[in-house]
């Protein structure tokens, strides 16, 4: 199991295309759990994100009454249930085969 964090607040404008691009990765989906520490969004950000909820079971939605990056980071990981964490951010558009990189250099010996 792999644990994607996106810390994030305000992202309204590219939270699609982050999610998008997360969710269209090569690793296998049913081995990735997405989770979304939004600092209080006052934008559509959460909004975005609850109706990626509904099409997509592995997605959770975290609040992050501390609203900066450090303590969404800290929430989601008392949360994350992956062996392995990645951090994205909020307007980061990552590669289709950014996971399995990460866990391709992570794990070779």
């Amino acid at each position: 199991m792999i644990t994607v964090i996106l810390p994030v607040r305000n992202e309204g404008s590219y939270i699609h295309a982050v999610l998008d691009a997360v969710l269209a990765q090569d690793y296998p989906i049913e081995q990735m759990e997405i989770l979304v520490a939004d600092g209080m969004s006052n934008d559509n950000t959460s909004e975005i994100i609850h109706e990626y909820q509904q099409k997509h079971g592995n997605i959770k939605l975290l609040d992050n009454p501390g609203r900066i990056v450090p303590t969404g980071m800290n929430i989601a990981l008392r949360q994350a249930r992956g062996d392995i964490v990645i951090r994205v951010d909020g307007h980061c558009v990552i590669a289709p085969n950014y996971v399995s990189n990460c866990v391709k250099h992570l794990t070779d010996d």
